[in-house]
């Protein structure tokens, strides 16, 4: 499944997209548009998109000021504009066509298809490295003097301490390791690992109790209770199958 989400584009535009890209591709395509900024804002906010076709004539500074705020992760941008201008203005995100009007058709399609089609390939690659991370059993811990294998069974949560990550077990004994916490979140096995905050990676094997006090916290099973951020909830809700539980 591929989402794309369009801001600002005509609707003829929009169906020569949608029909070209359900006829040329064997992905799964789920179209979503707004003309609306607030309604672009809680679009992107709450979901992922792959692909965002943009056209900023309008509202250009809010929507910088968004995707600054919120990083577009790996969504890749193409923008339609009248004036060269904003592709320097939003050369700092993850651009992957800019088209000045008038725009032609042919070279849009062309740059939808490379664009969906290279989703496709990194779709693909992720879903053999979410299988060898299935039969993860150990995980590497560097450190100056030695490199160590823990169990992944024997790891409650990983915590971030700036450049370095702090491991900790559910012995009670704690390991501070070389790599950084995003790092680690690309080694794991997202239905084992779960990051609830922008400091914390929780075991989900090693998950005892959410608490409901004054926010959100996991108890986990080395008795250490570790915040949920308000914006890992979807998360949390997604790996537990809670629907809408937490919110």
């Amino acid at each position: 499944m591929i989402n794309l989400l369009y801001f600002r584009i005509g609707p003829h535009l929009r169906e020569q997209i949608e029909n070209f890209a359900v006829s040329s591709s064997s992905e799964k395509i789920n179209f979503q548009t707004t003309d609306d900024v607030d309604e672009f804002k809680t679009l992107y906010e709450k979901n992922f998109f792959d692909i965002i076709i943009i056209d900023p004539s309008q509202n250009k500074d809010e929507i910088i000021e968004l995707l600054k705020k919120t990083a577009l992760t790996n969504s890749k941008l193409i923008i339609f504009s009248s004036t060269k201008i904003d592709a320097f203005e939003f050369i700092n995100f993850n651009v992957f066509g800019f088209l000045p009007y008038p725009l032609d058709a042919v070279l849009v399609l062309t740059i939808i298809n490379r664009c969906i089609n290279k989703i496709a390939g990194e779709n693909e690659v992720h879903q053999v490295q979410l299988a060898e991370k299935k039969f993860q059993k150990f995980v590497s811990i560097n450190s100056v003097q030695k490199i160590e294998l823990i169990k992944i069974d024997d790891i409650s949560h990983f915590e971030a301490d700036g450049r370095y990550t702090i491991v900790y077990l559910n012995n009670g004994m704690s390991k501070m390791a070389s790599k950084n916490l995003g790092e680690f979140q690309k080694l794991l096995n997202p239905d084992v690992f779960c990051r609830i905050h922008h400091k914390f990676i929780i075991n989900m094997n090693n998950l005892l109790t959410i608490l409901k006090s004054d926010g959100y916290y996991c108890e986990m099973t080395n008795n250490k209770n570790i915040p949920v951020s308000k914006r890992k909830l979807e998360n949390l809700n997604s790996i537990l199958n809670l629907g809408k539980t937490l919110s």
